[in-house]
This record gives C-alpha cells, sequence and structure tokens, in this order.
C-alpha cells in the first residue's frame, strides 16, 4: 500500500463514519417523534445503525494501524521500484 491509497483508506473509513454518525442522529430523531409501530421500526433501525457504526470505529482502527505499519514498511523497504544494485555507493 502505497501513500496515496492509504490516504484513500482513511479518507473513506472516516467519511463511512460521518456518514453514520448523521444517520444514528436522524434516526434517534424519528424515534422522538412517532410512537406505536413507526417507533419501534425506527428503535429498531437506530439499534442497527448504532451497531454499524460501533463496528465501523473497530474498522477504523484496524485500517489506520494497517496504514501506519504499511507505511513504517516501506520506509524501512525503502522506494518499491528500487534494487539494490540501482543504489549508488561511494568509496
Amino acid at each position: 500500500m502505497d501513500a496515496e491509497s492509504g490516504s484513500r483508506a482513511l479518507s473513506a473509513i472516516n467519511d463511512l463514519c460521518e456518514l453514520l454518525r448523521l444517520a444514528l442522529g436522524a434516526a434517534e430523531r424519528v424515534e422522538q417523534e412517532v410512537h406505536g409501530p413507526a417507533f419501534e421500526h425506527a428503535d429498531l433501525i437506530a439499534r442497527d445503525v448504532h451497531r454499524i457504526r460501533r463496528s465501523a470505529d473497530v474498522l477504523k482502527g484496524k485500517i489506520e494501524a494497517f496504514v501506519t505499519e504499511e507505511a513504517s514498511a516501506n520506509f524501512d523497504r525503502g522506494h518499491p521500484l528500487r534494487r539494490n544494485s540501482d543504489r549508488i555507493t561511494r568509496t
């Protein structure tokens, strides 16, 4: 994974987490406005969105750790397109 790919992955998971935050807020507002079967349905949706949001937060942590690990590994390995024979050694 290169830096650009890592940046896209982090941006995507941040967008997903923000979207789920907004969806949960909307579902909770619906719960406050309705009653009866509509409330039960809204409550079910809110619980599902909350569960998915927690899962997305876990995924975000894993992606952040993976991107950091890959960036460190790329730094340690050097540029992926460079061969050892390409390096100029001065004596």
